[in-house]
Protein backbone atom coordinates (compact mmCIF):
# COMPACT_ATOMS: atom_id res chain seq x y z
CA UNK A 1 0.00 0.00 0.00
CA UNK A 2 1.42 3.72 -0.94
CA UNK A 3 0.59 5.91 1.61
CA UNK A 4 -0.90 9.39 0.74
CA UNK A 5 -1.75 12.67 2.32
CA UNK A 6 -5.61 11.19 2.49
CA UNK A 7 -5.14 7.33 3.75
CA UNK A 8 -2.02 5.33 4.68
CA UNK A 9 -0.20 3.64 7.55
CA UNK A 10 2.61 3.74 9.63
CA UNK A 11 4.53 1.08 11.90
CA UNK A 12 6.28 1.98 14.57
CA UNK A 13 7.68 0.10 17.62
CA UNK A 14 10.49 0.24 20.72
CA UNK A 15 13.09 -2.21 21.19
CA UNK A 16 16.28 -2.34 23.50
CA UNK A 17 19.88 -1.03 22.06
CA UNK A 18 21.82 -1.41 25.11
CA UNK A 19 21.15 -1.47 28.77
CA UNK A 20 18.97 1.85 29.72
CA UNK A 21 18.52 3.03 26.21
CA UNK A 22 15.67 2.20 23.60
CA UNK A 23 15.53 3.29 20.18
CA UNK A 24 11.81 3.81 18.63
CA UNK A 25 11.43 3.39 15.18
CA UNK A 26 9.05 4.38 12.06
CA UNK A 27 9.55 2.30 9.51
CA UNK A 28 7.77 4.18 6.90
CA UNK A 29 8.35 7.56 7.47
CA UNK A 30 12.76 6.70 8.44
CA UNK A 31 12.31 8.04 11.72
CA UNK A 32 14.02 7.45 15.09
CA UNK A 33 13.69 8.83 18.16
CA UNK A 34 16.54 7.14 21.87
CA UNK A 35 15.76 7.04 25.27
CA UNK A 36 15.90 5.61 28.44
CA UNK A 37 12.98 3.22 28.82
CA UNK A 38 10.80 1.84 26.53
CA UNK A 39 7.14 3.46 26.97
CA UNK A 40 9.17 6.94 26.57
CA UNK A 41 10.45 6.56 23.40
CA UNK A 42 7.29 4.84 22.13
CA UNK A 43 5.52 7.83 23.08
CA UNK A 44 8.33 9.89 21.20
CA UNK A 45 8.01 7.82 18.11
CA UNK A 46 4.34 8.15 18.19
CA UNK A 47 4.42 12.22 18.75
CA UNK A 48 7.55 12.79 15.94
CA UNK A 49 5.50 10.24 13.19
CA UNK A 50 2.18 12.31 14.18
CA UNK A 51 4.16 15.61 13.96
CA UNK A 52 5.77 14.31 10.28
CA UNK A 53 2.68 13.31 8.99
CA UNK A 54 0.96 16.45 9.80
CA UNK A 55 3.65 18.44 8.38
CA UNK A 56 3.34 16.30 5.38
CA UNK A 57 -0.20 17.45 5.39
CA UNK A 58 -0.22 20.84 6.35
CA UNK A 59 2.10 21.83 4.01
CA UNK A 60 0.71 20.11 0.59
CA UNK A 61 4.44 18.43 0.49
CA UNK A 62 4.27 15.67 -1.79
CA UNK A 63 3.44 11.88 -0.96
CA UNK A 64 6.85 10.37 -1.65
CA UNK A 65 7.50 12.07 1.70
CA UNK A 66 5.22 8.84 3.20
CA UNK A 67 7.05 6.47 1.80
CA UNK A 68 10.25 6.66 2.81
CA UNK A 69 11.82 3.16 4.10
CA UNK A 70 14.31 2.98 6.85
CA UNK A 71 17.22 1.01 6.23
CA UNK A 72 17.06 -2.91 6.07
CA UNK A 73 18.40 -3.53 9.51
CA UNK A 74 15.50 -1.72 11.36
CA UNK A 75 12.94 -3.80 9.40
CA UNK A 76 14.86 -6.83 10.60
CA UNK A 77 14.44 -5.54 13.94
CA UNK A 78 10.67 -5.14 13.42
CA UNK A 79 10.33 -9.13 12.43
CA UNK A 80 12.21 -9.75 15.50
CA UNK A 81 9.97 -7.55 17.72
CA UNK A 82 6.77 -8.66 15.98
CA UNK A 83 8.35 -12.41 17.16
CA UNK A 84 8.35 -11.64 20.67
CA UNK A 85 5.19 -9.60 21.14
CA UNK A 86 3.01 -11.61 18.38
CA UNK A 87 1.38 -7.97 17.20
CA UNK A 88 1.80 -5.55 14.45
CA UNK A 89 1.17 -2.30 15.73
CA UNK A 90 0.56 -0.24 12.44
CA UNK A 91 -1.65 2.98 13.10
CA UNK A 92 -4.18 3.41 9.91
CA UNK A 93 -4.75 7.66 10.08
CA UNK A 94 -7.56 8.13 8.42
CA UNK A 95 -9.69 7.47 11.16
CA UNK A 96 -6.73 9.62 13.27
CA UNK A 97 -6.93 12.59 10.72
CA UNK A 98 -10.70 12.75 11.11
CA UNK A 99 -10.66 12.73 14.90
CA UNK A 100 -7.96 13.98 16.42
CA UNK A 101 -5.91 16.23 13.85
CA UNK A 102 -8.61 17.98 11.80
CA UNK A 103 -11.97 17.40 12.84
CA UNK A 104 -13.41 21.01 11.77
CA UNK A 105 -11.90 20.76 8.27
CA UNK A 106 -13.92 16.88 8.18
CA UNK A 107 -16.96 18.43 9.61
CA UNK A 108 -16.91 21.16 7.07
CA UNK A 109 -16.72 19.46 3.86
CA UNK A 110 -19.05 17.02 5.42
CA UNK A 111 -22.12 19.22 6.04
CA UNK A 112 -21.96 17.79 9.96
Amino acid sequence: MKNTKKRGQFTIFAYREKPNQYKGVCLEFDLIEEGENSQEVMEQIKEAAIGYLKTVIDNKLSDNLLNKKAPEKYWKKHQEFLVLKKKKPVIPWEEFLRTCLYPQIFREKCNV
